[in-house]
């Protein structure tokens, strides 16, 4: 008797057997043409696009980057230095070198390259498994390594063309099916039925506790944890595009069926993991990596079908995320606000592919201006017809529905940007609600620590607790996160941007994190902070305020970037601190109804990792019951003396003055402070 989970895996096949015999239809292998399975453009678009790529051409900088790279290294590498276990990097390695040397070889008809491309594939074909986790100790699950690897066998397969015989064709594909797209299937099969897997553990033979020793990771859960992060799209992207290669090869059969079935199932179950104006949660580098590999799917499927898949994500919200996020400074002009593992920015391809599909020519500004580099994909999507549209200059507050906020002047480096990460958990988010970001005069002044390690065994594991960001402390202590054991999941943590306002002198909000500080302490009553933003001045009032039902201490933690040795912190006086960068500063001036202490420090961490990350401490003198911590934020250019801010009691308000002029006038309010921008 069939059960109903059976029966909608049925039905979902059988829906899908129109599309399924469109896109097998006709399958062939076209010889005498430069690409194999045309399974992203088609040999007649071909000269077009080599145009693009060719000296001179749009994208001279990434073909530079192609015939930059080592041969004669790879070469010496696949001959005797990778290993056949290694999967966390030389697995990975001979992936990228057959993709890129591929392309380069289809755009440019160096044969060199594409020899070097072909060595890379048959020298990946040596691993006997394509990923180091298993089902059941025995059966490969494909997460990251495995889809690589499918990709790049496919794209080689096709891309080489007639530089590898048919027959050497049908041997990559047939082992690209069987190590390949069996393990993704195994792994989104997995995510989509839970309840069904064996049990995931890593692959003891394989060299990744070699590289990350001590990452001992609870795997149980990770069915249910990767289907709703990058994880999943990967895998799934993988088996839809090693799917069509496979039958453009061989033809239709019921494997090709399930495995096509599954992909896009996968896909498809997207829409629900993406906000609904196209924000998503892993932060701006996962939402490029999950949105290169979902584009890759529709596309696809697109092109062999007709079908359309587009929907899934609200593409024109995802590139007004994408302009959100960017934080450009005078050493990243293609920063982002680097919210959790954020990491780098997209890359071009997206919003070309987006901008193409939409006509948009917001979404093709972004690709040429803000995008962080191009890649194939890149080449392949560019939209020569839309006309680049610049976005509007001025002042924005933005606001996801993910309760991200970033308020701007606008996109230069010279801007002023303000972000905060408010919301609910994520894969990949650190213990920061309520953190704040600042970037000025080309410079991160206030920032949250890069890339913190992700195994939980590391000492500096502490930098993704709210100890290691820009946010509050009570009692020394942040608000709850996991402990790792489980990766870089989300933890319980949620927090709400409760108002936001705009007016013609500046942009406020509050941010209420109550119920992640009360995880902590069920003695914290409530913990808010108000950020208001004056343009003109570029001066940033944040007001910390904690109610507890006994006496607590609050320290607002203020970090800078000394990645590079460019940072000093100065505490000249428990009223201020100053965080120099080269060529600007940032003067902070605090307040508390009682008295406040500052201090600079560094956590207790290895030496070499701590002094990247100073930061510089502003707590409450005394314990209470009511605390309000006043801080404000002042962006100076060294070479532009300017007034510091006062911050005065007048009666029952708070007032932020500066050389005469009020800014800013503060209420306590029995909750959320009052906070009011003063024109002129």
């Amino acid at each position: 008797m069939q059960t109903r989970r059976q029966f909608i895996e049925l039905s979902a096949i059988a829906a899908n057997s129109l599309l399924f015999s469109r896109l097998l239809a006709g399958c062939n292998n076209p010889t005498g043409s430069p690409l194999s399975l045309e399974l992203f453009i088609d040999n007649g678009r071909l000269a077009s696009v080599r145009k693009l790529y060719r000296k001179g051409g749009k994208f001279a900088a990434l073909r530079e980057r192609n015939e930059a790279i080592d041969r004669g290294a790879e070469r010496k590498f696949m001959e005797s230095e990778v290993r056949y276990n290694d999967h966390l990097y030389d697995i990975a390695r001979l992936g990228q070198t057959a993709q890129k040397m591929a392309f380069h070889f289809l755009m440019t008809e160096d044969v060199d390259a594409a020899d070097v491309s072909a060595t890379a594939v048959r020298t990946l074909m040596k691993f006997p498994k394509w990923d180091y986790f298993l089902e059941a100790g025995t059966d490969v699950v494909g997460i990251q390594r495995a889809s690589s690897s499918v990709v790049a066998v496919a794209l080689a397969s096709d891309w080489l063309g007639g530089h590898i015989t048919v027959t050497e064709r049908e041997e990559w594909l047939k082992e690209m099916g069987e190590r390949g797209c069996e393990a993704c299937f195994r792994s989104i099969y997995g995510m989509r039925y839970p309840d069904r897997v064996v049990g995931w553990s890593m692959d003891p033979t394989s060299t990744y506790f070699e590289h990350r020793p001590g990452d001992i990771i609870d795997l149980s859960n990770w069915p249910h944890i990767l289907n709703a992060t990058n994880l999943k799209a990967v895998p799934a992207s993988a088996l839809v595009i090693g799917t069509v290669a496979y039958a453009r090869q061989f033809g239709r059969d019921e494997t090709v069926e399930r495995w096509l079935e599954q992909g896009l199932y996968s896909v498809d179950s997207f829409k629900e993991l993406f906000a609904a104006d196209g924000s998503y949660n892993e932060g701006v580098s996962y939402a490029n990596y999950t949105t290169s590999h979902l584009i890759q799917a529709i596309d696809i499927v697109h092109r062999f079908s007709g079908e359309n898949h587009y929907d899934i994500v609200n593409w024109q919200g995802y590139i007004d995320y994408l302009y959100g996020m960017s934080m450009a400074t005078k050493e990243d002009p293609y920063g982002i606000v680097n919210i959790s593992d954020a990491g780098t920015g997209a890359l071009s391809s997206v919003p070309f592919y987006v901008a193409g599909h939409d006509n948009s020519g917001r979404a093709k500004w972004f690709g040429e201006n803000l995008s962080r580099e191009d890649d194939e994909w890149s080449v392949l999507w560019y939209p020569p017809k839309v006309e680049a549209t610049a976005p509007t200059e001025g002042p924005d507050l933005w606001k996801s529905d993910l309760d991200w906020i970033v308020a701007r002047t606008g996109y230069l480096a010279d801007d002023l940007v303000v972000a905060m990460r408010s919301g609910k958990p994520s894969n990949h988010e650190h213990a920061d609600r309520n953190s704040i970001m600042v970037k000025c005069f080309g410079e991160k002044l206030v920032v949250d620590p890069y890339r913190p390690p992700y195994s939980y065994s590391d000492p500096s594991w502490i930098l993704r607790t709210t100890a290691g960001h820009s946010a509050v402390l009570i009692n020394g202590k942040g608000h709850q996160y996991h402990d790792g054991s489980e990766g870089t999941n989300a933890s319980d943590a949620e927090a709400e941007i409760v108002s936001t306002g705009e007016s013609p002198a500046g942009m406020q909000w509050t941010s209420d994190a109550t119920p992640a500080y009360r995880l902590v302490d069920e003695h914290v009553s409530f913990v808010s902070r108000s950020v208001a933003v004056r343009t003109d001045d570029r001066v940033t009032l944040v007001v910390d305020k904690v109610l507890a039902e006994r006496p607590v201490e609050v320290t607002a933690r203020f970090y800078a970037d000394n990645r590079d040795d460019g940072a000093v912190i100065e505490t000249p006086s428990d009223s201020g601190f100053i965080i120099r960068r080269p060529g600007v500063e940032l003067v902070g001036t605090v307040w508390s109804p009682g008295s406040t202490s500052v201090r600079s420090g560094t956590l207790d961490i290895p030496a070499e990792v701590a002094v990247q990350h100073p930061f510089a401490d502003v707590s409450t003198g005394d314990r209470n019951r009511r605390s309000l911590l006043v801080s404000v934020l002042q962006p100076m250019r060294n070479s532009e003396p300017t007034e510091k801010a006062e911050i005065l009691l007048e009666g029952d308000e708070i007032v932020v003055r500066i050389a005469g002029r009020d800014l800013f006038r503060i209420i306590d309010a029995d909750e959320h402070p009052l906070i009011e921008i003063i024109a002129g």
